[in-house]
């Protein structure tokens, strides 16, 4: 039985868009209990539809912050941290408004730290110490850490330095944002009542699909050639074909196409919109025409569904008021870095 998911669109903070940190571990989601998504379940930070171009060949510095220079290295090892949270590599025509998001991350990033500079904040050597311990704890021998070191590009000296930096940036907005935020039991049952139809145990669908993807500026021929290669698709599962060999051959979701589109169970409120709607519209066996999506273009195959149920309120309360404190943590935490940027220099370079 699948852990029980919150699932409300609009209202979830995203978790795996970058955390402030380079080296920060991943922050957590709102109270879910699905699997790691796959491309179409938002898996990289996607912050508007359309993005300005970013060059292929990044100058030596990107953005300055007060006196920082953020250089092409920082955002480019920034970019992979993202990847690596979201655990697939960046779909090449989302390319433009990661980076420009990512980049936007590392200024707030950098505001924070320098915040805490001014602040006079100091973190204990104890402490990097034992964030490290844990960092490195993920792995299961000392040489899968080196080697995890390498692949990254980094080394254990810069790791931690980044980590430092890191507790520097959660002790401010410790002390200076988040340190008296409360939710009150009225407040958890009062959510709770809002959205109990939102409070689900099981309630999962098993699916696959096959994506042909676009960019979201893309232009109406590339759009049109996009959509018929779809339909070609379908015209070839229509025939016969098999599901999971199309989804190998053409599939562009890179979290998925190698294991024949497999998405394991997918929940309410998991996907974006249009996704959800064509999926659960479907019957176990029963496969989508041509979807489109932000993402491109999707047949989608419904292969069983697990009935919901609804979870009661004693167990939802706590994961409820954590949820509730994060995000009004991230709401603090976005005003104060607006009004820090307000009264900064940042240039933003590319």
């Amino acid at each position: 039985m699948r852990a029980w998911s919150l699932s409300i669109r609009g209202i979830c903070i995203v978790g795996l868009s970058l955390a402030l940190g380079c080296g920060a571990e991943a922050p957590e989601d709102a109270p879910q209990g699905a699997a790691d998504p796959a491309s179409i379940l938002e898996p990289l930070p996607l912050p508007a539809p359309t993005a300005a171009p970013v060059p292929e060949a990044l100058p030596d510095i990107v953005a300055r912050v007060n006196t920082h220079n953020i250089t092409n290295d920082e955002l480019e090892r920034a970019v992979r941290s993202a990847e690596i949270q979201a655990g697939q590599a960046l779909p090449a025509q989302f390319r433009d408004q990661v980076y420009r998001s990512v980049l936007e991350r590392l200024v707030s990033f950098h505001l924070l730290l320098q915040e805490s500079e001014s602040r006079g904040i100091a973190i204990d050597e104890a402490v990097v110490d034992e964030r490290m311990t844990s960092l490195k704890a993920n792995f299961p021998t000392a040489e899968a850490f080196e080697t995890q070191l390498s692949d990254w590009g980094t080394t254990l000296e810069i790791l931690r330095g980044e980590t430092r930096r890191d507790l520097l940036v959660e002790l401010v907005v410790e002390t200076a944002v988040t340190s008296d935020i409360d939710v009150d039991a009225e407040t958890t049952r009062a959510f709770y009542d809002q959205h109990t139809d939102q409070f689900t145990d099981g309630g999962g669908a098993e699916a696959r699909h096959i994506l042909i993807g676009l960019s979201p500026d893309a232009e109406d021929d590339d759009k049109m050639a996009a959509r018929e290669r779809a339909e070609s698709v379908l015209t070839d599962l229509a025939a016969g074909g098999d599901f999971a060999e199309l989804a190998k051959a053409h599939s562009e979701d890179q979290g998925s196409a190698a294991n024949g589109g497999d998405l394991g169970q997918v929940v309410k409120g998991q996907t974006v919109p249009d996704f959800e709607a064509a999926l659960f519209a479907l019957s176990p066996g029963e496969t989508s025409g041509v979807v489109e999506t932000p993402f491109g273009f999707h047949i989608i195959q419904m292969i069983a569904l697990e009935e919901a149920s609804t979870v009661p309120f004693a167990d939802a309360s706590v994961q409820i008021r954590e949820f509730l404190v994060r995000q009004e943590q991230q709401a603090r935490t976005e005003a104060f870095v607006a009004k820090l940027r307000a009264t900064s220099d940042v240039e933003i370079l590319i």
